[in-house]
């Protein structure tokens, strides 16, 4: 079974401040890392499991979010 981090919350430092643990993706779920970097430098992040994930890249004015989708083996949403 394809296991995950979970958080809810990465500060910039990469540490998780609400919701650290891991859970099991079921059926069609991938593990998902999703960041948000202002002016180039990373400020939040998140970690799990979800279903219909698409790894993507979201450019706004000053700001990236990416989604790194992955399920090829556990916790590979490593931060």
């Amino acid at each position: 079974a394809l296991r995950c981090f979970k958080c809810d919350l990465l500060n910039a430092t990469g540490v998780c401040e609400h919701g650290e643990g891991s859970c099991q993706a079921m059926g069609s779920q991938e593990c998902f890392l999703r960041k948000v970097y202002e002016d180039d430098r990373f400020q939040y992040g998140y970690q799990g499991c979800r279903d219909l994930c698409i790894s993507m890249f979201i450019l706004k004015p000053n700001t990236l979010v990416t989604i790194e989708c992955c399920h090829d083996v556990s916790f590979c949403n490593r931060l």
